[in-house]
């Protein structure tokens, strides 16, 4: 397995976990999945609850807003601002 990145590293890393799941199981997913740095601390950046599903982590991070599909209020601010 390769270093996981990004929004579809981070979907392939949840394709594994079980919800509900705190922000800190996300965590030791990722970093057992082998994800990035980058990818890391946007997970530890993310509020710390519980979490009942994988869309709802997928908002909560604050990956990039350059990145395709990106779901942070930001990017999507400014998809409507098109």
């Amino acid at each position: 397995m390769g270093v996981e990145r990004g929004r579809e590293g981070l979907r392939r890393i949840l394709e594994g976990v079980r919800f509900p799941v705190s922000r800190d199981a996300v965590v030791e997913a990722a970093l057992e999945s082998g994800a990035d740095q980058e990818l890391v601390s946007a997970l530890r950046a993310m509020p710390a609850a519980e979490f009942n599903e994988e869309n709802a982590i997928l908002r909560a991070v604050p990956l990039p807003e350059d990145e395709p599909d990106s779901n942070t209020e930001a990017a999507r601010s400014r998809e409507h601002g098109r």
